[in-house]
């Protein structure tokens, strides 16, 4: 039987502080476990597996990109057609999102497990011919999973749609808590297998986004995907902005996440253990900030389809209130930086001189970005978005391997190009968005 439940959008600010108080505590949670995975995970692999499978992380993280965008066109879609709610054409939306992607994925799967049998990886990664695991296998078995966990993502973009925030942070501590519970068995039982955490990795998202998948489904039957109500036009038009996020995705990829890669090229992957730490811990503050103004994407969708330009200066101004906290939060890390450290990880670790104080402003301004992209993507702003984040990503290349490689800098000229091309987002962004409102 049909269900016929009509869903309606909250976008009032007490949804919104709703989903933010919900994910300031399932976040900082998921953090915590995530936290403690690290020195786990450490001491399970120890320095050299660590960074390869840190690095490991950064490769998949490209490939996550792959679905060329559709997650986030859904999610634009569906805010779009959810305010005034049809059922027929959100059965089109969401069937025609997931055959698309099951198809893309599909063929991915097939062509990047035949190439990743053909790279050597061992080359790849810096390590030494007699390195113990098989890290052909390590990569296929982990593309294989991301390539299922692609298609059930798509219930993340249709919680976020439906103004769910929280239930997508939950997600995302379940995931955490299983993948600390599996290193710590592995660590119990099994002796530094990349292989081993590759399949826990895997298996760990791969449980968790097949339950909220169903929990979706029993919310409304209207969001399972069925064949007959696949469109053309309805898969054009998610497509069609999904191509425009997913070239953001890959200019963002490029500049936030190469600089693993472009560290273990210049010093080799020990050194990327110390960057990623400094990383991680600053990414608690940029964290947090993230799950405080992650509500306003589709609320903005939804105030732009009402004409309510007040209403959106407004996000605005509050966000960047939220921004000010945050950067006052990454000063007073820099003062506390390596005690804390020394406490997490129970060692002491070595970092580069400048990298602490660097890696702050890399969070402060990368949050400040934050800010204008919720409000770019929440307007579709897709045109001017693209264009910067294609001009950022050649910047970062270029800028890292310079001052990283040429003047000799290493991880911290690497950072330092990253930051400088954030730089380009931070000036044009704020004063594109200001003259669009002003012209609506």
């Amino acid at each position: 039987m049909s269900n016929k439940k009509i869903i309606k959008i909250d976008t009032s600010e007490k949804n919104i502080n709703k989903n933010i108080a919900l994910g300031l505590v399932y976040k900082p949670l998921s953090m915590l476990l995530s936290y403690l995975y690290i020195p786990v995970a450490l001491a399970y692999l120890g320095d050299e597996k660590y960074g390869v499978w840190a690095t490991v992380l950064s490769v998949l993280s490209w490939i996550s990109l792959f679905d060329i965008g559709i997650g986030n066109g859904l999610r634009n879609k569906l805010a779009e057609n959810l305010k005034n709610y049809d059922s027929l054409k959100t059965r089109k939306y969401v069937s025609s999102a997931y055959i698309m992607l099951t198809i893309i994925v599909m063929i991915l799967m097939i062509v990047t497990v035949a190439l990743f049998s053909l790279i050597n990886w061992k080359s790849f990664f810096k390590v030494e011919a007699n390195f113990s695991d098989n890290l052909t296998i390590v990569m296929n078995i982990s593309i294989i999973c991301m390539c299922v966990s692609f298609v059930m993502e798509i219930c993340k973009s249709v919680y976020l749609a439906l103004q769910k925030n929280h239930i997508t942070n939950l997600m995302g501590l379940v995931q955490q808590a299983l993948m600390l519970s599996s290193v710590v068995v592995l660590k119990k039982y099994t002796n530094r297998n990349l292989v081993f955490v590759a399949i826990a990795y895997g298996i760990s998202n791969l449980v968790v986004e097949l339950f909220f998948t169903l929990k979706l489904f029993k919310y409304n039957r209207d969001f399972i995907p069925r064949v007959k109500y696949f469109s053309r036009e309805e898969a054009k038009d998610t497509t069609g902005l999904g191509i425009q996020f997913f070239i953001i995705q890959i200019a963002a990829m490029i500049l936030y996440a190469t600089d693993n890669i472009i560290i273990t090229q210049i010093c080799g992957p020990v050194q990327v253990t110390p960057y990623t730490t400094a990383n991680k811990l600053f990414s608690m503050i940029t964290a947090v900030f993230s799950i405080m103004i992650a509500p306003y994407w589709s609320a903005i969708t939804v105030r732009k389809v009402d004409g309510d330009i007040g209403g959106i200066k407004k996000a605005e101004k509050k966000m960047l209130r939220l921004w000010g906290m945050a950067t006052i939060g990454c000063i007073f890390l820099i003062i506390v930086f390596k005690p804390v450290v020394h406490i997490w990880l129970q060692r002491d670790m070595t970092f580069q001189q400048g990298l602490i104080p660097l890696m702050a402003v890399y969070a402060i301004v990368y949050m400040w970005n934050a800010v204008y992209s919720q409000i770019g993507n929440g307007l579709s702003l897709m045109k001017v978005s693209v264009i910067i984040a294609i001009i950022q990503s050649i910047v970062n290349v270029i800028a890292s391997i310079f001052f990283g490689s040429i003047l000799g800098m290493k991880s911290v000229g690497v950072l330092l190009g990253t930051v400088i091309a954030m730089l380009v987002s931070s000036i044009v962004m704020p004063i594109y968005i200001k003259k669009y409102l002003s012209k609506i």
